[in-house]
């Protein structure tokens, strides 16, 4: 059996405020999948940005993520590495 290796990816979503009802609307009815371990999910006060911290093992999963969004803002996700973790990486560079 061959194991599933995740990555750490931060999501965040920017959409403008005549978008918030939609935006609301699509957050309470959105299911994460299955494959994707969710760590936190925020809201940026006033700042009209969510934030999401998850594990995911491929850019599909991404991809079930983000395109539900597509019509009412921009997300953006990057992955992440615990700050410790790069720095003892760094060194061996």
């Amino acid at each position: 059996m061959t194991e599933v290796k995740y990555m750490l990816f931060v999501l965040w979503f920017k959409w403008e405020p005549e978008n918030t009802a939609e935006v609301e609307r699509i957050w309470k009815e959105f299911k994460f999948p299955k494959e994707v371990k969710v760590i936190g999910r925020y809201l940026l006060i006033g700042r009209h940005i969510s934030l999401a911290i998850f594990e995911a093992p491929s850019e599909e999963a991404i991809l079930k993520i983000t395109y539900p969004f597509r019509l009412v803002g921009v997300p953006h996700v990057n992955p992440a590495l615990p700050l410790e973790e790069s720095l003892k990486m760094m060194e061996k560079i």
